[in-house]
């Protein structure tokens, strides 16, 4: 049974309900009382809101067929065989291969006027296997109780096992249609605000001491992040094979790096999250005497509120200061180890993780399992040369997600300050 037959049955069934509520009345020779002719009402309005949405999806389903047909067209959405690990190039490119193709066919093949490809989500819920290192501050943020593998991938350090799928995928397309049913652009969770633990010995008889765990609930909602490209020559994507994919590649790139700036550094104002850095209840550690020093205190900070800290986040720039250091000013052996082996990953066991998405001279320390990144639409590709652009020959690219951000436990964090002040 498809969408417009679902919701016409569900129109007749509301319909039936009145009916019968009103025959018994009838049949009775008495008036509805007051709550069948409330249930009379609501059955009535259920009826004629299934019969307008029952309209729309007819009309959805045309629509629907037109993509598929576009779809198949430019090369239909992939099988089986392109299952599989999609990491920052490939998502890049299983999203434009069948544009590209389309592009750089022969003569006499219909123009491509606008279609959307809804891809491998580069905030995919895969994270760091068992044992493994995290590699970006987008694996600490996807906080599912999985074990998915994360590949080594140097642009992004997340790799996605999820294929991409077009909108004539009758799954996706119910969802883009029609919705998933249960969700809206607002969430909520529980937050942890004070942690005082008075767990002691008692005497019989004495009263026991009261610990404070309080909870709070926090209202979120869902923010779309999204950028376009300028408009680009057809022509180049027939002179270039390789354009399309560069095209989603950099797209793709730059999606996952807002959504990182924004989970940790957003100021809560207009459409930015409220970023981790910038939520009450977050630990600060000031400079004290260096580098190494000031990474350590903010460790002892965590420990001793009973935090096992799971990653430490560093800018490129700071994380090139930690690797240089040497016990003398600028001879002797490098403290985290030899330049010319695989480089130390860790400080005092605790993985670290390079991105720009923290500011040079300030690192994120935390449990990172107390912060989740919410996915509400998966990041999509879409394509366009309708309009202007058909009249130009011309071709945009769009990528868009929409997400969320829980901080559960704020005191699992530490921001420490590690720019060196001026001598």
């Amino acid at each position: 049974m498809n969408k417009f037959e679902q919701l016409k049955a569900k129109a007749l069934e509301n319909a039936k309900a009145a009916r019968l509520l009103a025959e018994k009345a009838d049949s009775e020779n008495r008036e509805l009382t007051t709550a069948e002719k409330s249930a009379f009402d609501a059955a009535m309005k259920a009826a004629d809101d299934f019969v307008k949405r029952a309209k729309e999806a007819k009309a959805d389903a045309e629509i629907l067929a037109a993509a598929k047909a576009l779809a198949d067209e430019i090369g239909g959405a992939p099988g089986k065989k392109a299952a599989g690990p999609v990491g920052r190039k490939a998502w890049g490119r299983a999203g434009v291969k069948s544009v590209r193709a389309h592009m750089g066919t022969a003569d006499g093949s219909k123009a491509l006027v606008s279609g959307s490809v809804t891809m491998a989500n580069p905030v995919s819920p895969g994270v760091a296997a068992l044992g493994a290192a995290p590699l970006s501050v987008l694996a600490l943020l996807l906080n599912a109780n999985s074990a998915d593998e994360l590949a080594a991938d140097p642009y992004n350090g997340v790799e996605i096992n999820t294929r991409p799928r077009y909108e004539d995928d009758k799954q996706l397309a119910d969802t883009l249609m029609y919705g998933d049913g249960g969700g809206s652009n607002s969430f909520s969770y529980l937050r942890q605000t004070v942690r005082d633990n008075k767990a002691a010995p008692v005497a019989d008889g004495a009263t026991k001491p009261t610990s404070v765990y309080t909870i709070e609930e926090i209202e979120g909602r869902y923010r779309v992040l999204a950028h376009i490209s300028e408009p680009l020559p057809q022509r180049f994507f027939h002179d270039d094979a390789t354009l399309g994919q560069f095209l989603g590649d950099e797209m793709g790139y730059g999606l996952q790096r807002a959504v990182e700036a924004q989970a940790l550094s957003g100021d809560g104002t207009g459409e930015n999250f409220t970023g981790l850095l910038n939520i009450s209840g977050v630990h600060v550690q000031a400079w004290a005497t260096d580098l190494l020093t000031t990474l350590r205190k903010a460790v002892t900070t965590l420990q001793g509120v009973g935090t096992a800290p799971t990653a430490l986040v560093l800018n490129p720039v700071d994380a090139e200061r930690v690797d240089l250091l040497r016990e003398g000013v600028d001879s002797g052996k490098y403290l985290i180890g030899d330049p010319a082996a695989e480089a130390a990953r860790t400080l005092w066991t605790i993985p670290r993780v390079t991105s720009v998405a923290v500011a040079a001279g300030t690192a994120v320390l935390g449990d990172w399992d107390r912060v989740n990144l919410l996915t509400r639409q998966e990041a999509t590709l879409h394509v366009d040369t309708s309009g202007a652009l058909f009249d130009k020959n011309q071709v945009k690219f769009r990528v868009e997600g929409r997400f969320g951000l829980e901080v559960k436990q704020p005191d699992a964090f530490v921001e420490i300050d590690i720019a060196e002040p001026a001598a």
